[in-house]
C-alpha cells in the first residue's frame, strides 16, 4: 500500500470515488485495530470500535480532506500516519467517555441545588454545545468543573499553553455566534 500512497492520496484529493473505496477497504483493517487495541489497553470494551472508525473516515474526509492533504511521506508511512490519528481519535473517545462519566457522577451530587442554579448552569451549557467537541469539554472543564488550566491540561494530555490557546479560541468563537443571535 506505501509504495502508492501519494498516488492514492492524489486521487482521493480529485474526488475519485473508486479510489476512496479501495482506499476504505486498505486503510479499515489496520485502523480498527489500533482503535480496539487502544480501546483494551484503556479497560474498555470494543463494542464502540465501529463508531469510532466511521469517525475516523469522517474525519479524514473533513473540510475537503484537510488532514489527507497534510501527509507528507517523507515523515512517516501512510500506514504509521494514519495509524497514529486513529490511536488519538480513540483517545479522545476516551476522554468524552470519562469526561461524560464524571459529568453525570456530578449532576446526582448537585441534585440539592436550588431550582435557579440550574436554570443558570443549563444555559452556560447549551452555549458550549455550540463549540466543536474538543472546545467544549475545555470549556466544561475550566468553568463548569472550575479546573485549573493545569489541571486540565493534564486531564486533556496537552501543554498549558495549548489549554490557554484553545480557551481563547473558544471564547471568540462564542462571541461570534452569541453575536448573531
Amino acid at each position: 500500500m506505501d509504495h502508492r500512497s501519494q498516488v492514492d492520496i492524489d486521487l482521493l484529493l480529485k474526488g475519485n470515488r473508486n479510489e476512496w473505496e479501495a482506499f476504505v477497504r486498505r486503510v479499515s483493517p489496520v485502523a480498527f485495530s489500533i482503535i480496539k487495541k487502544t480501546l483494551v489497553s484503556a479497560g474498555r470494551d470494543t463494542q464502540d470500535a465501529r463508531d469510532i472508525l466511521q469517525e475516523f473516515f469522517a474525519k479524514l474526509c473533513a473540510n475537503n480532506f484537510r488532514i489527507l492533504k497534510g501527509y507528507d511521506p517523507e515523515k512517516a508511512r501512510l500506514t504509521t500516519w494514519l495509524s497514529v490519528i486513529a490511536r488519538n481519535m480513540t483517545i479522545d473517545y476516551l476522554r468524552r467517555f470519562r469526561y461524560e462519566s464524571l459529568e453525570q457522577k456530578d449532576m446526582a451530587d448537585t441534585s440539592h441545588e436550588d431550582e435557579d442554579a440550574r436554570v443558570d448552569s443549563k444555559k452556560i451549557i447549551i452555549s458550549f454545545d455550540l463549540l466543536p467537541e474538543r472546545q467544549m469539554l475545555l470549556m466544561k472543564l475550566l468553568y463548569e468543573k472550575g479546573l485549573s488550566v493545569k489541571e486540565v491540561a493534564s486531564f486533556m494530555g496537552v501543554t498549558e499553553q495549548t489549554v490557554r490557546s484553545m480557551r481563547h479560541k473558544a471564547i471568540q468563537k462564542l462571541r461570534k455566534i452569541l453575536n448573531k443571535r
